[in-house]
């Protein structure tokens, strides 16, 4: 074979790979999911009172009064979220400054743990707070929804798939 078919060899097989590696790009950037809240599907005001007139038969009046509960719940929750995070800044930065600094380290911690277990308060109140927005046949429905979103952690340590539950049925307790 002469110089003059290799190098036309060449150019085929270098605009061939070039033509490949577009069209992966392109697939790539095509087919890259949505940005979207997936963990969360009802972020957004408009969405949660999508969510609670679907889900639970809300109405106008609850669903109001819940928005009011919530944007309360979240004011507070934010709020102590950041003086956590706060007391276990202000924490490691002691025990990187300090060579003894166990006790100083302890008493931020029990902070952060008495700030925590508020935090947890908090939000036990507010599904008590609405609970107490619906009524019987909504709370059998809230229940169920709260099983769904506390319910197992799917794929964790490459356990698998759970099927979804049908319809009207409890998920297992945790296992501790």
């Amino acid at each position: 074979m002469d110089i003059f078919k290799q190098k036309r060899y060449l150019v085929i097989v270098i605009i061939i790979l070039i033509i490949l590696n577009l069209s992966t790009i392109v697939m790539i950037w095509i087919g890259r999911p949505q940005e979207s809240n997936k963990e969360i599907p009802y972020a957004q005001p408009r969405d949660i009172k999508i969510m609670l007139k679907k889900e639970l038969n809300f109405s106008n009046e609850q669903t109001e009064k819940y928005l009011m509960l919530r944007d309360k719940h979240q004011e507070v929750t934010i709020n102590l979220e950041k003086e956590i995070r706060n007391l276990k800044k202000q924490m490691f930065d002691k025990v990187l400054e300090d060579n003894n600094s166990s006790t100083i380290s302890d008493s931020l911690l029990k902070l952060s743990l008495e700030k925590q277990s508020e935090l947890e308060k908090l939000t036990f109140k507010h599904f008590v707070e609405l609970k107490e927005l619906c009524n019987s046949e909504q709370q059998k429905k809230l229940q169920l929804l709260i099983h769904v979103m506390f319910g197992p952690p799917k794929d964790r340590m490459n356990e698998g798939f759970q099927p979804p539950l049908p319809k009207g049925e409890l998920p297992p307790p945790p296992i501790n």
